[in-house]
């Protein structure tokens, strides 16, 4: 978005924010813990599952995933406020740098906002896919089980293998897909060297245009 267009830099949908601090600060940190606590179930019992090694590792890597999905949504989250929080923060009747001045900080903040929470966005979601499938390894039915027993648990490791594999594969579409729209817009086009191929990258990651 140029600076002259005076705008300010906004969301799309609007409730793009609470989404994601939903998902950095509340859902993430709870599936951290699960990951460990399954380590640690999986270490003290090895013996009742099947692979319990390359399940530990998995949830291992799950568990790094997420926090540092936590840790790219917290330094997002200091990147974004509203018009709003700047005139709290700069009342009309103080002495306030100019009004472009401000929209165009914002704008930059906002930018790295949307830099950051795209990197909290993939590790939050490769940290799922890496969860569901330590999980479907865990699940997998040890040798000598009964015939039920081990039915159930081969199906149960299935549907959240087949989890994983929809998270990872939708994952690595959005990113392919917004590598895609940014080598476009790079490539530009139009008045302002950007192009459709850019304002259609400014809508998927909620630029005002």
């Amino acid at each position: 978005m140029a600076d002259g267009q005076g705008n300010w830099g906004r969301p799309v949908p609007l409730g793009q924010g609470g989404a994601s601090e939903a998902a950095h600060f509340v859902a993430a940190p709870l599936l951290a813990g699960a990951c460990i606590a399954t380590v640690g179930v999986l270490g003290a019992d090895a013996e009742k599952f099947r692979w319990p090694g390359p399940a530990m590792l998995l949830l291992t890597l799950a568990f790094a995933a997420l926090v540092g999905s936590v840790q790219y949504g917290f330094h997002a989250r200091r990147h974004l406020y509203s018009p709003a929080d700047v005139e709290t923060w700069h009342p009309p009747d103080s002495f306030r740098p100019s009004g472009e001045l401000l929209r165009r900080e914002q704008r930059r903040h906002f930018g790295e906002w949307l830099r950051l929470s795209r990197r909290a966005a993939l590790t939050y979601n490769l940290g799922i896919a890496l969860l569901g499938a330590g999980g479907a390894l865990a699940l997998a039915a040890p040798e000598g089980a009964s015939f039920w027993h081990a039915a159930c648990r081969w199906a149960a490791s299935a549907v959240l293998a087949a989890g994983a594999l929809a998270e990872l594969e939708w994952t690595l579409r959005e990113w392919w897909t917004r590598r895609a729209l940014l080598r476009a817009a790079r490539a530009g086009g139009g008045e302002d060297g950007r192009g459709e191929a850019g304002r259609r990258e400014d809508r998927r990651e909620g630029r005002d245009v």
